[in-house]
């Protein structure tokens, strides 16, 4: 698309600087960044401030290309601030705690953000630069002076990077403009792999293994309950996340998942309390012989085909312990 009387927000100044409009300085001289162009600052009462081809004609896919090339490498080279870009990690979890999950087999990794400053990894970006080493020539090449680490930024408004440059290994954040909102975010924003603008290649992240559970860990809002036995005879439970719990906590017996078969479930109450009442102090129809299922705070009982509360058998006629 070519245009002669456009209205752009960015030109780059006598400095070679790519600058706003809402920056310009009086009687200075702009140019266009696509096109080498003279362009006039327009600062009227009617319309939206904006910079205007003086004469020349010009290319709006060129001109966001080049505007955009500028606006990273000015912002590497005249800010102090970090340039930061956000990468994935994979975490794996090797805690104890593992082994009480239902199935101990399950992988327990998850993957959280890493940042790097661009600036820190590399001392100096270059505008167009030839690469010998791989015969290409990135928008925006970043480089160091005392050793051999690149990275390539790539500007994409019409074309996508190419295979070949892609499979050259060197690392490239290819950022998708679309329009002057874009311009601004690369002059902003961090670029993140979340992000939808943003495509990242020969990219490695190492992974990281923790002995302890980390925040992100997905298995950490699991509940579990704890189970005991009041003086009075009556069953108690407190339920916590895994999170909350430690392996000592995991390790007792009256300790299981909340999200456990109900079978399974029967089985476990049914012996903890035999256990933490071995003399049969207290009458409970978790240790009856009428006992089929458990089923939070009741029974379902085989001689009364029906489901009632565990504490029945303090008057129940029925009531028989089983022989242990």
């Amino acid at each position: 698309m070519e245009v002669s009387s456009a209205q752009h927000a960015y030109a780059i100044d006598y400095a070679g600087v790519l600058t706003h409009i809402l920056n310009v300085v009086k009687h200075d001289s702009y140019t266009c960044p696509g096109c080498c162009g003279e362009m006039v600052a327009v600062k009227g009462s009617v319309n939206i401030h904006h910079f205007r081809h003086n004469q020349a004609t010009c290319s709006y896919e060129t001109y966001l290309h080049n505007a955009a090339k500028n606006a990273f490498y000015s912002r590497f080279n005249e800010t102090c601030n970090p340039i930061v870009l956000v990468l994935e990690r994979a975490i794996s979890c090797e805690s104890r705690k593992k082994k009480f999950l239902l199935d101990i087999s399950t992988s327990c990794t998850n993957v959280i953000e890493a940042k790097y400053n661009l600036k820190k990894l590399f001392s100096q970006a270059s505008l167009e630069k030839y690469d010998k080493r791989t015969g290409f020539t990135p928008d925006v090449m970043l480089s160091n002076l005392d050793n051999d680490r690149l990275c390539y930024v790539e500007i994409f408004v019409t074309h996508k990077c190419t295979e070949e440059k892609i499979a050259s290994g060197v690392p490239i954040v290819e950022i998708s403009v679309k329009d002057e909102n874009d311009i601004k975010y690369i002059q902003e924003s961090d670029f993140s792999f979340s992000d939808l603008n943003i495509s990242l290649y020969n990219f490695s992240v190492k992974d990281k293994s923790v002995q302890k559970c980390h925040n992100n860990c997905r298995y950490s809002t699991l509940l579990f309950e704890i189970w005991s036995l009041s003086p009075s005879g009556r069953l108690n439970k407190v339920v916590k996340s895994f999170a909350h719990l430690t392996e000592e906590d995991l390790s007792q017996s009256s300790c299981w998942s909340a999200n456990l078969d109900k079978r399974i479930k029967t089985k476990k109450i049914v012996t903890l309390v035999r256990d933490m009442d071995p003399q049969n102090i207290f009458s409970n129809c978790l240790k009856c012989i009428n006992i089929s299922e458990w089923n939070d705070g009741k029974i379902s009982c085989l001689e009364k085909n029906t489901a009632v509360p565990y504490t029945e058998a303090k008057v129940c006629k029925n009531y028989e312990v089983v022989e242990v």
